[in-house]
């Protein structure tokens, strides 16, 4: 699995001690992972992007719908800087 770097994305946060340094959406205790693997998920069950990203908001209304976009944009965009 590869490692992202969420460093540079102002919607993420870590903080050493909180679920255990996990990336987590800002002022949240809602891992990045739970967001990005959910929709990769019903994505793997054959949902077109946009209903996939439907069903992760209502897994995670808290984080919300320009949250969650955001977030899928940002991995989108530097998982080819992403390290093994």
């Amino acid at each position: 699995m590869e490692t992202l770097d969420w460093s540079q994305c102002p919607l993420v946060e870590v903080i050493p001690g909180k679920v255990s340094g996990a990336p987590l959406l800002k002022d949240t205790r809602l891992p990045v992972e739970a967001i990005t693997g959910n929709y990769d998920a019903f994505r793997d069950e054959g949902l077109s992007p946009d209903a996939a990203l439907a069903e992760t908001l209502d897994c995670y209304p808290e984080a919300g719908l320009d949250a969650i976009r955001s977030i899928l944009e940002y991995r989108a965009a530097h998982q080819l800087q992403a390290q093994p």
